[in-house]
């Protein structure tokens, strides 16, 4: 699976995060079975193959996924948490500012 970021910037947050390479290459897993569920429930006709939209995901996005995951790899899953409950909170502020 083609990703948005360089193996180097995925290095660097396997590192930033303590994992080795099982680790990372189960996340990197978790990760395409995430992206391939999404990609299969889509409701628009599929204009590009999951290749192609799994190389265009978001790379915010991708980093979002990876440190989760990382976190849960790592054994913190109460931050984990956090850190989605954060980022749900932060896109929820944004979607309401673009309303108002």
């Amino acid at each position: 699976m083609k990703l948005p970021v360089d193996d180097t910037t995925l290095t660097s947050w396997a590192n930033l995060l303590g994992l080795n390479e099982e680790q990372t290459a189960d996340i990197l897993e978790e990760i395409e079975k995430t992206l391939r569920s999404w990609y299969d429930r889509r409701s628009s006709p599929h204009h590009l193959t999951f290749e192609e939209a799994a190389a265009d995901t978001d790379p915010d996005e991708l980093a979002r996924m990876f440190l989760t995951e990382g976190l849960r790899a790592t054994g913190d899953h109460d931050t984990a948490c956090a850190v989605e409950v954060r980022i749900s909170i932060s896109y929820c502020q944004a979607m309401k500012s673009h309303t108002d």
